[in-house]
């Protein structure tokens, strides 16, 4: 038997040869982020650092799309597969060309939606395809929360419910008794999450309790320094924050203040007081 031939790709684009993508749905914010070296950045629809990664991983669905199924040609009516008001993605490359990926309505059976490339045929393709491409500027955005060299920390500063809390390492380690919550807090900083931009330019700052944040926690290495502030709380389970990096106003999940509180105020005497072998209470 004859191998099987690999299926052919659609539009072949690789995320090294893109320079620019822009995302417009009817009804949306337009979304545009722009690359210069490795580092790619939001330009609408506020400025801000993007996720470098999942921009990446946009450009690799768009330009490895095997599963395409042509329905339609030049003459067919754009209007009956959803093309008259398409949902956009163009992907500008760096020699000054661009691929634009034009989707429709799902198809009626479901799971598959139309799909026209530049001026090409329409095409039908899993609606995964356009779940992919069509993402929102904060999906692209840089989500972190604080950036820090994790293993290079020295020193830890937090102010909370009218506390300061100063401490260092001596001899490359954390005080004993305060060690397993800092680790925590630092393991939980860096990997923390934004939920949402509340405020891209920072001007509701005050309005959003940072005039006089209710925790402030500074984190130092050997030349340098990054400051997270908490603002007041947003619903039941978020906050209000923003770094030292951009005036942006965003939230997080209110787990990260109980690792901040965990530092501020020891529970290391309630534990033991608490204690009790398994088995007996």
């Amino acid at each position: 038997s004859k191998p099987a031939a690999a299926a052919k790709v659609l539009v072949t684009v690789t995320s090294d040869q893109v320079q620019r993508v822009a995302i417009e749905q009817p009804g949306q914010p337009a979304v545009e982020a722009t690359r210069s070296g490795s580092d790619w950045k939001l330009d609408q629809p506020y400025s801000f650092a993007a996720d470098s990664a999942t921009l990446a991983s946009l450009i690799n669905s768009l330009g490895n799309i095997t599963s395409a199924q042509q329905v339609g040609d030049a003459s067919s009516k754009p209007a009956s597969f959803g093309l008259d008001q398409p949902a956009t993605v163009e992907l500008g490359l760096a020699d000054g060309k661009s691929h634009t990926f034009a989707f429709g309505a799902t198809s009626p059976t479901g799971g598959n939606v139309y799909l026209r490339v530049d001026k090409g045929p329409i095409e039908m393709v899993p609606s995964y395809v356009k779940e992919d491409a069509l993402k929102s500027g904060f999906d692209l955005q840089d989500k972190a929360i604080l950036h820090f060299p994790s293993g290079q920390v020295t020193a830890l500063d937090i102010t909370s419910g009218g506390k300061t809390v100063h401490l260092a390492k001596t001899g490359g380690d954390w005080p004993k008794a305060q060690k397993d919550s800092i680790t925590s807090l630092l393991d939980a900083l860096n990997d923390g999450q934004m939920t949402s931009m509340a405020d891209a330019t920072g001007k509701d700052a005050a309005k959003d309790g940072l005039a006089s944040p209710t925790a402030v926690v500074t984190i130092s290495w050997t030349g340098g320094s990054a400051k997270l502030e908490v603002g007041a709380k947003k619903g039941a389970a978020e906050y209000y924050a923003r770094n030292s990096a951009t005036p942006a106003v965003f939230t997080f999940s209110d787990y990260l203040m109980d690792d901040i509180t965990a530092v501020t105020t020891p529970k290391a005497a309630m534990k033991v007081s608490g204690a009790s072998p398994k088995g007996q209470q």
